[in-house]
């Protein structure tokens, strides 16, 4: 026990030194070596020398360039060297009378300036002054104080100098308003007009990478700045997805405590998706959620995004249900030239309780409907059995247009999230419309292509702002 940390510093030196020669061989010979492999094996040699009484050793760099320097790089050189040890072990020779010590500190002193001279005919702009000042340091360092305290120099100044390079990267990989990216729920018209005139009170954040203490600093920079340039519509949400964060430390979640309680004195609301389990409990041990607290947290950046929607919506008494009728709102989109009761004779009007199917994924595609109240979900599922939802639709709409037009199988189920009422027009009563009412076919598929046009276009603007 009175040994146990020159023991543990023994060892970690040594796993630190064998992770450097090898990384320094696979540099000198311009191949790759399995790091695993290394391990295995000189943890087993080590063990092997302790029962028979030996001590423990490491890949040797300077003897590996010597076999290189000498074209000994065949398996042979390495089983011979451990005769020729062993034969001096047992026979108890002495190395110094037969091989002159000048000689040996001549080879070492070769190998060092062989490597020397190839650090210096090397490219310069490989590596910075840093780099150079820090190898100068170690040298020093293992030359008066030993090979072990130059080693923890280069690791802990190597650890600081990627943490600074890191934390100049930023975690921010996209960051988009409202106006510019939407939920997946398909709204009604008044409501998203609403949504496009207060989309810049939304912004959404995408971020990747480790974060820690340098990096979240940067994060509360970039979202203060955000928060102060935006005067005319006050950013009232803000949404940090988490989604390819792979994990935070503890210095993160206190630095992005700075940035809840700054968007609390500002009345900003944040909303937290794609958190895994060991990054929700440590926000949750912070306080970031809470009935105290305005802040939440999601499953998915769309559900975030959706949450925000419905606050917007909510500030400004706008719910789910339309001003316009669904009569009114069909007369609008036919241009006042048909009236509606002339397709309605040609439908099926249904009224639908939460969790009911209008279609399911795989069945024909043999009819279309026009969603006059209510709310759908689109959902599909996955190769574990699972739902996803893809789409909401509320209000007036028009679903399962494309299946019906293309002939093709339901590609998804259309679930009823509530009292919903549904006009359904089926390929025959279509077909029989198109020979009875031209005139009322024409301006039904005029509203199909009108409707696809406008989802096509948010959607190429949602690509653009993507890309």
């Amino acid at each position: 026990l009175q040994s146990s940390g020159d023991i543990g510093s023994f060892f970690g030196g040594m796993a630190i030194a064998l992770l450097l020669d090898v990384s320094s061989l696979e540099v000198a010979r311009q191949k790759s070596g399995d790091l695993d492999q290394e391990f295995r094996s000189n943890g087993l040699a080590n063990l092997l020398a302790a029962v028979f009484g030996g001590f423990g050793g490491s890949l040797s760099m300077n003897g590996c360039l010597l076999l290189d320097e000498s074209g000994a790089t065949t398996k042979w050189s390495g089983a011979i060297v451990g005769i020729v040890c062993a034969v001096i072990l047992f026979s108890g020779i002495d190395v110094g009378t037969i091989v002159p010590k000048a000689i040996l500190g001549g080879m070492l002193a070769y190998l060092g300036v062989v490597l020397l001279a190839e650090l210096a005919a090397s490219p310069a702009q490989r590596s910075s002054w840093v780099d150079w000042a820090l190898a100068l340091a170690i040298m020093l360092v293992i030359a008066n104080v030993g090979y072990f305290m130059g080693v923890m120099l280069g690791v802990v100044a190597s650890c600081l100098m990627f943490a600074l390079s890191y934390s100049r990267i930023g975690v921010i990989r996209r960051h988009l308003t409202r106006q510019q990216f939407s939920s997946n729920v398909e709204r009604s018209p008044e409501q998203s007009r609403l949504l496009r005139e207060e989309g810049k009170r939304v912004h959404v954040f995408w971020l990747s990478g480790f974060i820690f203490f340098g990096s979240s600093n940067g994060l509360f920079e970039r979202i203060k700045r955000v928060i102060e340039g935006q005067l005319e519509k006050p950013v009232g949400f803000v949404v940090l997805d988490f989604g390819a964060v792979p994990g935070l430390d503890t210095s993160a979640v206190l630095s992005l405590v700075k940035l809840r309680n700054y968007c609390e004195e500002h009345d900003v609301r944040l909303g937290f998706s794609g958190l895994n389990e060991v990054m929700q409990a440590g926000f949750e041990k912070a306080g970031f959620f809470g009935s105290t607290r305005p802040h939440q947290v999601f499953g998915s950046r769309n559900e975030a995004v959706e949450w925000c929607e419905d606050m917007l919506l909510m500030n400004h008494e706008v719910g789910d249900a339309s001003t316009h009728t669904f009569e009114s709102w069909l007369h609008a989109e036919f241009g006042g030239q048909i009236d509606f009761a002339r397709i309605a004779s040609y439908m099926e009007r249904r009224e639908l309780d939460k969790g009911e199917y209008i279609f399911r994924q795989g069945e024909p595609a043999d009819s279309v409907v026009l969603q006059a109240s209510g709310c759908v979900a689109i959902t599909i599922i996955d190769e574990h059995g699972r739902p996803i939802r893809l789409r909401r639709m509320v209000g007036h709409t028009v679903v399962g247009e494309m299946g019906f037009y293309r002939g093709v199988p339901r590609t998804a189920h259309v679930i009823a999230e509530g009292p919903t009422v549904i006009y359904r027009l089926t390929r025959a009563a279509f077909e029989k419309m198109q020979v009875e009412d031209p005139a009322a076919a024409g301006a039904f598929n005029q509203l199909i292509i009108r409707l696809l046009s406008d989802r096509l276009e948010f959607a190429n603007r949602e690509i653009s702002a993507l890309l």
